[in-house]
């Protein structure tokens, strides 16, 4: 089961994730759904964080569940919710051990990186087998995957600063070769007033497997394999893709 390290992270998630389009990509989940099951109606944003995604999927006319283990993070997702009207509704639930009981739904995805802070493969593999037990038949699950080759390549034992209006955060890697995780350190300066900041500090791993380890899994749990991209692009995942979006049926 996952951990729940995000108490201060949720607070600032947005503001640190600000260059991410999320209108793309649910465009680009969008596209895949009508491709593959253009009847497709119910939508589960699993490890749905504060709701950005949830919110851009609900726009395009899916009914969304956004699923996540962080009460921090449904929180924020919850009052944007207030605040803009639309009608997906929020749980608590662990990526690998969550059920929707005799419901099942059309796609589920999940997003950002998610499954790669799952602990360990065996994790990812129950996630995979979790998401098969709640779609319906012929249902899809859509999810991006970080790359070892990022890990190795990219975040490896980089540093980044975030230099923020109302927070200043330090971001640390150590990468390990061994099983291409990375142990994400985080340092955050709240502002208190002019002269003052408060510190606080959060950590968690990502790991990361080959994309073929990927699909073994997947189909290990009876998923068919349909197609993977390179990002959110419409170009074919490569060996030097950061990031996968896989693209799999029941």
């Amino acid at each position: 089961m996952m951990e729940n390290n995000y108490t201060f992270f949720a607070k600032y998630y947005d503001t640190l994730m600000s260059d991410v389009n999320y209108q793309q990509i649910a465009q680009k989940i969008d596209d895949i759904v009508n491709e593959h099951f253009s009847d497709a109606f119910y939508l589960v944003d699993l490890a749905c964080g504060t709701g950005s995604l949830s919110m851009e999927l609900t726009k395009l006319g899916f009914n969304v569940l956004g699923v996540d283990i962080s009460q921090e993070m449904l929180s924020i997702a919850q009052s944007k919710k207030l605040n803009s009207g639309l009608g997906m509704q929020y749980v608590f639930g662990d990526m690998t051990d969550w059920s929707l009981g005799e419901r099942k739904t059309d796609v589920i995805v999940c997003m950002l990186d998610s499954l790669n802070h799952l602990e360990s493969f065996d994790e990812i593999k129950k996630a995979f087998s979790n998401a098969y037990d709640n779609l319906t038949d012929g249902g899809l699950f859509i999810f991006d995957m970080n790359t070892p080759y990022k890990h190795k390549n990219i975040l490896s034992d980089n540093a980044y600063v975030f230099d923020e209006d109302s927070v200043y955060c330090v971001w640390q890697n150590e990468y390990n070769n061994e099983d291409n995780r990375v142990d994400i350190y985080l340092d955050f300066f709240e502002k208190i007033d002019d002269n003052n900041y408060k510190r606080y500090q959060e950590e968690f791993s990502e790991i990361s497997c080959e994309s073929y380890a990927v699909k073994e899994f997947a189909k290990g749990t009876g998923f068919e394999y349909l197609e993977s991209f390179d990002d959110f692009t419409d170009s074919k995942a490569n060996e030097k893709s950061e990031r996968i979006l896989y693209v799999f049926k029941k």
